[in-house]
């Protein structure tokens, strides 16, 4: 089951698809999330729908009940994040003009979009193809502004393992450029390279997918 499509449409019109609750313009980067959790037997009624950007959707979804940080969002909360900024887009739509100026991705999509380019680079294993370095700005990114922290414990291994393993092949990667072309130290450090190319893609694809799969949860 799901939200009625035609509600959803309402909705997103209504809330200018802007994030109910960090009021970032998302554009097609929106979740509809359950107020109250499908897994609470949340109802998928439009009014326990809930527009909201990846990174706030992550927030919501990411809380560990059994070691608690910081303060749980809970269903009254949303629900006032919602009614209050619907009325604000109904009431004060000038408002949307200071949000439609925060239109700037969010850490996780910015990965999301890292990661695949990763496995664009992992995919040219061919001696001919090679040279393009795994990049990880987003990733690093993401560290630092706590992205990463609030991701489910058992998403961040598949993330970080990808990660390390695309460090590891950028590191053979840049010694073989710096030694002399088609010297044995050239290529030893090329061959190691390429392998670790090769162990890094099925790990960026689960990671890709990993995430994928837990931006869209309910």
């Amino acid at each position: 089951m799901a939200f009625n499509r035609d509600q959803v449409s309402d909705l997103l019109a209504e809330c200018h698809r802007i994030c109910c609750i960090c009021h970032r313009f998302c554009g097609v980067k929106m979740e509809t999330d359950h107020i109250v959790p499908a897994s609470k037997e949340g109802s998928d009624d439009i009014e326990n729908a809930i527009p909201v950007c990846f990174e706030c959707h992550a927030e919501i979804h990411s809380y560990n009940d059994e070691h608690p940080r910081g303060r749980k969002f809970t269903p009254v909360e949303l629900r006032q994040h919602k009614d209050q900024w619907l009325k604000l887009c109904k009431e004060q739509p000038e408002i949307l003009l200071r949000s439609y100026a925060r239109s700037d991705v969010g850490p996780l999509q910015a990965l999301l979009d890292e990661l695949e380019f990763n496995l664009s680079v992992a995919n040219a294993k061919d001696a001919k193809e090679m040279g393009c370095f795994f990049l990880n700005d987003q990733f690093r990114k993401a560290i630092q502004l706590g992205s990463i922290a609030v991701l489910k414990d058992e998403l961040k291994p598949s993330i970080l393992t990808a990660y390390v393993s695309m460090g590891k092949a950028n590191h053979y990667l840049s010694s073989a450029q710096n030694q002399g072309y088609k010297s044995n130290a050239w290529a030893n450090d090329f061959n190691r390279a390429q392998e670790l190319i090769i162990e890094a893609e099925p790990l960026i694809k689960n990671a890709l997918e990993d995430l994928l799969r837990f931006l869209v949860s309910e």
